[in-house]
């Protein structure tokens, strides 16, 4: 609601995403490709939470790949995004503008460092396989 607060369609926000299953990655993905669109990624700019990189490495997942409960990819203007931002942050709620979307023949792009490479849907959630190993490996 208070991404929405700025406004919706042409005056705002577009779309709305949760990046649950397959991560961020997954999610970017798709809101692209339910859009018609293409899109670029800046890694760089996306938020992560302490400790999950160290977490994902000790399990030996990718964290962007991976599950990512509670977290929101929203799609909106141009012009709104530093609002949106603003407004999200004055609630306590992490907020970044990590890319844009783009004419779908230009396909779905992610920025690593200034090298640029093809963004693509991790299809399988490596969180599962994680969790069942473990179970498996740790249980009493």
């Amino acid at each position: 609601m208070t991404a929405v607060s700025v406004g919706v369609r042409e005056n705002g926000v577009t779309a709305m995403h949760d990046a649950t299953e397959c991560g961020v990655w997954g999610g970017l993905y798709e809101v692209a490709q339910a859009s018609g669109l293409g899109v670029r990624i800046e890694k760089e700019k996306i938020i992560m939470e302490e400790g999950v990189p160290e977490i994902c490495r000790f399990f030996g997942i990718d964290p962007y790949a991976s599950i990512s409960e509670g977290t929101l990819i929203l799609a909106c203007k141009a012009t709104k995004a530093a609002e949106i931002v603003k407004k999200l942050s004055a609630k306590g709620i992490k907020a970044s503008v990590v890319g844009e979307l783009t004419p779908r023949e230009k396909g779905m792009v992610l920025v690593e460092k200034g090298q640029e490479t093809q963004l693509v849907h991790p299809i399988v959630d490596p969180f599962w396989r994680a969790f069942y190993d473990a179970l498996e490996k740790y249980k009493a």
